[in-house]
Protein backbone atom coordinates (compact mmCIF):
# COMPACT_ATOMS: atom_id res chain seq x y z
CA UNK A 1 0.00 0.00 0.00
CA UNK A 2 1.32 3.79 -0.99
CA UNK A 3 2.14 5.45 2.63
CA UNK A 4 0.94 8.91 2.64
CA UNK A 5 4.33 10.49 2.86
CA UNK A 6 4.32 12.64 -0.55
CA UNK A 7 1.19 14.11 -0.20
CA UNK A 8 0.91 15.05 3.10
CA UNK A 9 0.25 18.66 3.98
CA UNK A 10 -0.98 18.38 7.52
CA UNK A 11 -0.95 16.46 11.26
CA UNK A 12 -4.08 15.73 10.93
CA UNK A 13 -6.07 12.73 8.50
CA UNK A 14 -9.47 11.65 7.98
CA UNK A 15 -10.36 8.68 6.59
CA UNK A 16 -13.05 6.86 5.39
CA UNK A 17 -13.57 3.04 2.88
CA UNK A 18 -15.78 3.03 0.10
CA UNK A 19 -16.96 0.32 -3.11
CA UNK A 20 -17.59 2.12 -5.78
CA UNK A 21 -20.85 1.72 -5.77
CA UNK A 22 -20.53 3.77 -2.29
CA UNK A 23 -18.99 7.38 -4.48
CA UNK A 24 -21.83 8.88 -3.63
CA UNK A 25 -21.89 8.61 0.16
CA UNK A 26 -18.24 9.86 0.50
CA UNK A 27 -19.04 12.47 -2.07
CA UNK A 28 -21.76 13.68 0.31
CA UNK A 29 -20.00 13.48 3.17
CA UNK A 30 -16.88 15.69 1.78
CA UNK A 31 -19.00 18.23 0.88
CA UNK A 32 -20.24 18.41 4.34
CA UNK A 33 -16.94 18.16 5.72
CA UNK A 34 -15.81 20.71 3.65
CA UNK A 35 -18.56 23.30 4.48
CA UNK A 36 -18.87 23.04 8.16
CA UNK A 37 -15.21 23.04 8.43
CA UNK A 38 -13.31 25.46 5.93
CA UNK A 39 -10.49 25.52 7.99
CA UNK A 40 -9.64 22.21 8.86
CA UNK A 41 -5.99 21.33 8.95
CA UNK A 42 -6.27 17.81 8.25
CA UNK A 43 -5.73 15.79 5.34
CA UNK A 44 -8.56 13.46 3.79
CA UNK A 45 -8.28 9.92 2.68
CA UNK A 46 -10.57 7.45 0.46
CA UNK A 47 -9.99 4.27 0.19
CA UNK A 48 -11.59 2.11 -2.34
CA UNK A 49 -11.40 -0.82 -4.27
CA UNK A 50 -11.38 -1.26 -8.08
CA UNK A 51 -14.70 -0.87 -8.63
CA UNK A 52 -14.93 2.71 -8.44
CA UNK A 53 -14.78 4.52 -11.59
CA UNK A 54 -12.61 7.34 -12.91
CA UNK A 55 -15.02 10.12 -13.17
CA UNK A 56 -16.44 9.74 -9.73
CA UNK A 57 -12.65 9.21 -8.46
CA UNK A 58 -11.49 12.74 -10.18
CA UNK A 59 -14.89 14.29 -8.46
CA UNK A 60 -13.56 13.10 -4.90
CA UNK A 61 -10.09 14.12 -5.82
CA UNK A 62 -11.66 17.61 -6.65
CA UNK A 63 -13.57 17.79 -3.06
CA UNK A 64 -9.92 17.56 -1.45
CA UNK A 65 -9.47 13.75 -0.95
CA UNK A 66 -6.41 11.44 -2.00
CA UNK A 67 -8.03 8.12 -2.92
CA UNK A 68 -6.28 5.30 -2.55
CA UNK A 69 -7.03 1.51 -3.94
CA UNK A 70 -6.98 -0.52 -0.77
CA UNK A 71 -7.06 -4.50 -1.07
CA UNK A 72 -8.89 -6.22 1.36
CA UNK A 73 -8.16 -9.81 2.05
CA UNK A 74 -11.26 -12.06 3.34
CA UNK A 75 -10.54 -15.49 3.50
CA UNK A 76 -12.05 -17.26 6.54
CA UNK A 77 -14.64 -14.35 7.17
CA UNK A 78 -18.49 -15.64 7.01
CA UNK A 79 -19.76 -15.79 3.46
CA UNK A 80 -23.01 -13.49 4.55
CA UNK A 81 -20.60 -11.58 6.43
CA UNK A 82 -18.97 -10.66 3.38
CA UNK A 83 -21.94 -9.65 1.38
CA UNK A 84 -23.82 -7.71 3.62
CA UNK A 85 -21.19 -4.87 5.03
CA UNK A 86 -18.32 -3.58 2.49
CA UNK A 87 -15.18 -5.20 2.99
CA UNK A 88 -13.55 -1.66 2.88
CA UNK A 89 -15.10 -1.10 6.36
CA UNK A 90 -11.61 -3.48 7.29
CA UNK A 91 -9.44 -0.51 5.75
CA UNK A 92 -10.22 1.41 9.31
CA UNK A 93 -7.51 -1.32 10.90
CA UNK A 94 -4.83 0.79 8.52
CA UNK A 95 -5.33 3.67 10.70
CA UNK A 96 -3.10 2.53 13.01
CA UNK A 97 -0.11 2.37 10.69
CA UNK A 98 -1.52 6.24 9.49
CA UNK A 99 -0.06 7.52 12.65
CA UNK A 100 3.63 6.83 11.29
CA UNK A 101 2.50 9.82 9.49
CA UNK A 102 0.17 11.71 11.56
CA UNK A 103 -0.22 13.09 14.95
CA UNK A 104 -4.01 12.18 14.37
CA UNK A 105 -6.30 10.18 12.10
CA UNK A 106 -9.81 10.31 12.22
CA UNK A 107 -11.89 7.06 10.92
CA UNK A 108 -15.31 8.54 9.27
CA UNK A 109 -17.67 5.26 7.74
CA UNK A 110 -19.15 6.87 4.68
CA UNK A 111 -23.15 6.56 5.89
CA UNK A 112 -22.48 10.04 8.31
CA UNK A 113 -23.57 13.31 8.26
CA UNK A 114 -21.05 16.31 9.05
CA UNK A 115 -23.35 18.98 10.75
CA UNK A 116 -20.50 20.92 13.06
CA UNK A 117 -16.84 21.79 13.12
CA UNK A 118 -14.87 18.48 14.09
CA UNK A 119 -12.04 20.33 15.89
CA UNK A 120 -12.73 19.07 19.09
CA UNK A 121 -13.17 15.64 18.30
CA UNK A 122 -9.31 15.21 17.42
CA UNK A 123 -8.26 15.87 21.13
CA UNK A 124 -9.88 12.59 22.35
CA UNK A 125 -7.47 8.99 22.22
CA UNK A 126 -5.13 7.61 21.83
CA UNK A 127 -7.95 5.76 20.86
CA UNK A 128 -11.22 6.67 21.42
CA UNK A 129 -14.91 4.99 20.33
CA UNK A 130 -18.22 5.91 21.23
CA UNK A 131 -20.67 3.29 23.02
CA UNK A 132 -23.16 2.47 20.55
CA UNK A 133 -25.93 5.05 20.97
CA UNK A 134 -28.95 3.44 22.66
CA UNK A 135 -31.34 5.28 21.12
CA UNK A 136 -30.53 2.62 18.26
CA UNK A 137 -32.60 -0.23 19.57
CA UNK A 138 -36.11 -0.82 21.33
CA UNK A 139 -34.51 -1.23 24.47
CA UNK A 140 -33.23 2.09 25.64
CA UNK A 141 -29.79 0.47 26.40
CA UNK A 142 -26.83 0.13 24.39
CA UNK A 143 -26.11 -3.38 22.94
CA UNK A 144 -23.95 -5.43 24.40
CA UNK A 145 -20.60 -6.60 22.52
CA UNK A 146 -22.03 -10.25 22.13
CA UNK A 147 -23.74 -8.68 18.85
CA UNK A 148 -21.04 -8.62 17.22
CA UNK A 149 -20.40 -12.88 17.21
CA UNK A 150 -22.46 -15.40 16.30
CA UNK A 151 -20.86 -17.62 19.19
CA UNK A 152 -18.98 -16.90 22.09
CA UNK A 153 -14.95 -16.29 21.92
CA UNK A 154 -12.15 -16.01 24.49
CA UNK A 155 -10.95 -12.61 23.98
CA UNK A 156 -14.44 -10.60 24.19
CA UNK A 157 -16.43 -10.15 26.74
CA UNK A 158 -20.01 -10.22 25.30
CA UNK A 159 -21.78 -8.78 28.40
CA UNK A 160 -19.37 -5.58 28.16
CA UNK A 161 -21.26 -2.66 26.28
CA UNK A 162 -20.75 -2.93 22.79
CA UNK A 163 -18.74 0.22 20.92
CA UNK A 164 -19.54 1.39 17.97
CA UNK A 165 -16.31 1.44 15.43
CA UNK A 166 -18.26 3.82 12.85
CA UNK A 167 -16.02 6.81 14.51
CA UNK A 168 -12.79 6.01 15.37
CA UNK A 169 -9.99 8.56 16.73
CA UNK A 170 -6.38 7.54 17.09
CA UNK A 171 -3.87 9.67 18.59
CA UNK A 172 0.15 9.13 19.42
CA UNK A 173 1.09 7.54 22.33
CA UNK A 174 -1.07 4.64 21.66
CA UNK A 175 2.06 2.27 21.56
CA UNK A 176 3.14 -0.17 18.37
CA UNK A 177 0.57 0.46 15.90
CA UNK A 178 2.13 -2.04 13.90
CA UNK A 179 1.14 -4.66 16.62
CA UNK A 180 -2.09 -3.11 17.54
CA UNK A 181 -3.05 -3.50 13.72
CA UNK A 182 -1.77 -7.15 12.96
CA UNK A 183 -3.42 -8.29 16.51
CA UNK A 184 -6.92 -6.88 14.71
CA UNK A 185 -5.55 -8.98 11.63
CA UNK A 186 -5.16 -11.81 13.52
CA UNK A 187 -8.16 -11.96 15.36
CA UNK A 188 -9.99 -11.75 12.13
CA UNK A 189 -8.55 -14.67 10.25
CA UNK A 190 -8.97 -16.76 14.27
CA UNK A 191 -12.51 -16.35 14.46
CA UNK A 192 -14.05 -14.97 11.34
CA UNK A 193 -16.23 -17.90 11.11
CA UNK A 194 -18.18 -16.82 14.03
CA UNK A 195 -17.73 -12.90 13.31
CA UNK A 196 -20.78 -11.24 12.57
CA UNK A 197 -19.54 -7.43 11.96
CA UNK A 198 -16.09 -8.12 11.47
CA UNK A 199 -14.47 -4.72 12.14
CA UNK A 200 -16.46 -3.50 14.74
CA UNK A 201 -15.98 -7.33 16.62
CA UNK A 202 -11.82 -7.19 16.57
CA UNK A 203 -11.98 -3.24 17.66
CA UNK A 204 -14.11 -4.01 20.65
CA UNK A 205 -11.69 -7.29 21.82
CA UNK A 206 -9.12 -4.59 21.44
CA UNK A 207 -10.32 -1.99 23.37
CA UNK A 208 -11.24 -4.91 26.13
CA UNK A 209 -7.34 -5.73 25.98
CA UNK A 210 -6.01 -2.55 25.86
CA UNK A 211 -8.37 -1.63 29.07
CA UNK A 212 -6.99 -4.43 31.12
CA UNK A 213 -3.09 -4.19 29.71
CA UNK A 214 -3.28 -0.06 29.25
CA UNK A 215 -6.46 1.60 30.43
CA UNK A 216 -5.44 5.41 29.76
CA UNK A 217 -5.04 4.37 26.11
CA UNK A 218 -9.07 4.16 25.92
CA UNK A 219 -11.37 7.21 25.61
CA UNK A 220 -15.15 6.97 25.31
CA UNK A 221 -15.75 9.21 22.18
CA UNK A 222 -18.65 11.27 23.82
CA UNK A 223 -22.38 10.37 21.67
CA UNK A 224 -22.84 13.47 20.21
CA UNK A 225 -19.69 12.63 17.77
CA UNK A 226 -21.81 9.19 16.71
CA UNK A 227 -25.11 9.64 16.87
CA UNK A 228 -27.58 7.01 15.75
CA UNK A 229 -30.36 9.27 13.66
CA UNK A 230 -33.33 8.15 15.92
CA UNK A 231 -31.37 10.25 18.86
CA UNK A 232 -33.66 13.52 19.00
CA UNK A 233 -29.89 14.59 19.82
CA UNK A 234 -28.82 14.15 16.43
CA UNK A 235 -30.61 17.29 14.99
CA UNK A 236 -27.48 19.21 16.90
CA UNK A 237 -24.80 16.50 16.84
CA UNK A 238 -21.61 17.31 15.37
CA UNK A 239 -21.42 13.64 13.69
CA UNK A 240 -24.94 11.70 12.93
CA UNK A 241 -23.93 8.45 12.19
CA UNK A 242 -26.83 5.91 10.12
CA UNK A 243 -25.66 2.86 11.20
CA UNK A 244 -27.97 -0.32 10.46
CA UNK A 245 -30.11 -0.92 7.81
CA UNK A 246 -31.89 2.58 7.44
CA UNK A 247 -29.25 5.01 5.09
CA UNK A 248 -29.51 8.72 4.87
CA UNK A 249 -30.13 7.74 1.29
CA UNK A 250 -32.47 4.24 1.16
CA UNK A 251 -35.28 5.78 3.63
CA UNK A 252 -37.86 8.29 3.10
CA UNK A 253 -38.31 9.17 6.36
CA UNK A 254 -34.58 8.97 7.45
CA UNK A 255 -33.55 11.49 4.39
CA UNK A 256 -36.76 14.12 5.47
CA UNK A 257 -35.58 14.18 8.80
CA UNK A 258 -32.30 15.13 7.02
CA UNK A 259 -32.64 17.56 4.50
CA UNK A 260 -28.73 18.32 4.74
CA UNK A 261 -27.46 15.08 3.32
CA UNK A 262 -30.08 15.40 0.68
CA UNK A 263 -28.79 18.44 -0.69
CA UNK A 264 -25.21 17.68 -0.41
CA UNK A 265 -26.23 14.77 -2.52
CA UNK A 266 -28.15 17.14 -4.90
CA UNK A 267 -25.01 19.10 -5.22
CA UNK A 268 -22.84 15.48 -5.80
CA UNK A 269 -25.48 14.68 -8.65
CA UNK A 270 -25.14 18.33 -10.40
CA UNK A 271 -21.44 17.42 -9.83
CA UNK A 272 -21.78 14.94 -12.30
CA UNK A 273 -21.00 11.89 -9.86
CA UNK A 274 -22.69 8.73 -9.52
CA UNK A 275 -25.88 8.35 -8.09
CA UNK A 276 -27.20 5.66 -5.47
CA UNK A 277 -28.77 2.93 -7.50
CA UNK A 278 -30.57 0.32 -4.75
CA UNK A 279 -34.46 0.26 -3.29
CA UNK A 280 -36.00 3.49 -1.11
CA UNK A 281 -37.79 2.46 1.40
CA UNK A 282 -40.76 4.73 2.88
CA UNK A 283 -40.58 7.13 -0.67
CA UNK A 284 -43.43 8.64 0.28
CA UNK A 285 -42.09 10.49 2.87
CA UNK A 286 -39.26 11.99 1.05
CA UNK A 287 -41.57 13.46 -1.86
CA UNK A 288 -43.38 15.16 0.93
CA UNK A 289 -41.18 15.86 3.15
CA UNK A 290 -38.78 18.50 5.22
CA UNK A 291 -35.44 18.22 2.18
CA UNK A 292 -38.58 19.15 -0.61
CA UNK A 293 -39.98 22.51 1.71
CA UNK A 294 -36.49 23.05 2.30
CA UNK A 295 -35.34 22.98 -1.60
CA UNK A 296 -38.66 25.45 -1.86
CA UNK A 297 -36.97 27.88 0.67
CA UNK A 298 -33.69 27.52 -0.73
CA UNK A 299 -35.40 28.49 -4.42
CA UNK A 300 -37.30 31.21 -2.81
CA UNK A 301 -34.32 32.80 -0.96
CA UNK A 302 -32.59 32.48 -5.02
CA UNK A 303 -35.68 34.28 -6.33
CA UNK A 304 -34.80 37.08 -3.81
CA UNK A 305 -31.46 37.29 -4.18
CA UNK A 306 -31.93 37.45 -7.70
CA UNK A 307 -34.53 40.16 -7.15
CA UNK A 308 -31.63 41.91 -4.97
CA UNK A 309 -29.06 41.66 -7.73
CA UNK A 310 -31.68 42.98 -10.24
CA UNK A 311 -32.40 45.91 -7.77
CA UNK A 312 -28.64 46.27 -7.20
CA UNK A 313 -28.28 46.88 -11.01
CA UNK A 314 -30.95 49.45 -11.38
CA UNK A 315 -29.50 51.49 -8.54
CA UNK A 316 -26.23 51.71 -9.82
CA UNK A 317 -27.45 52.91 -13.41
CA UNK A 318 -29.35 55.31 -11.38
CA UNK A 319 -26.21 56.67 -9.69
CA UNK A 320 -24.52 57.02 -12.99
CA UNK A 321 -27.09 58.81 -14.52
CA UNK A 322 -27.24 61.31 -11.50
CA UNK A 323 -23.60 61.58 -11.52
CA UNK A 324 -23.81 62.32 -15.58
CA UNK A 325 -26.41 65.06 -15.20
CA UNK A 326 -24.76 66.78 -12.20
CA UNK A 327 -21.36 66.71 -14.63
CA UNK A 328 -23.46 68.26 -16.57
CA UNK A 329 -25.02 70.92 -14.81
CA UNK A 330 -21.72 71.62 -13.34
CA UNK A 331 -20.66 72.38 -16.55
CA UNK A 332 -23.28 74.84 -17.66
CA UNK A 333 -22.63 77.05 -14.83
CA UNK A 334 -24.84 78.65 -12.02
CA UNK A 335 -27.11 80.12 -14.07
CA UNK A 336 -28.84 77.49 -15.52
Amino acid sequence: MTKPVSWKKNDRLIVTGITGDWAFAAGSLLLALVRHNPRLAADVLVYHDTTLSFADKKLLEALGARCETFAVACEGLRPEAVQQFSLLSLSKLACFRLLEHYESVLWLDADVLVQDSLDDVFSFGPLAMALQDAEFGDTGKTAPARVNVHAPIPCLDGEVPNMNSGVLVLRRGLGDTHVLEQWCLDFLQTYGSVLRYPDQAALNALVQRLRSDCPEAVVELPSRFNCHPRNPEATYAPIVHAFGAYKLWNDGLTAACFPEWQRDYARWLRMGGSPYNGPVDNAEYASGGAFYLLRGLFDTIARSEKALNNLQQRLTAAEAARARLETLLHRLGPDV
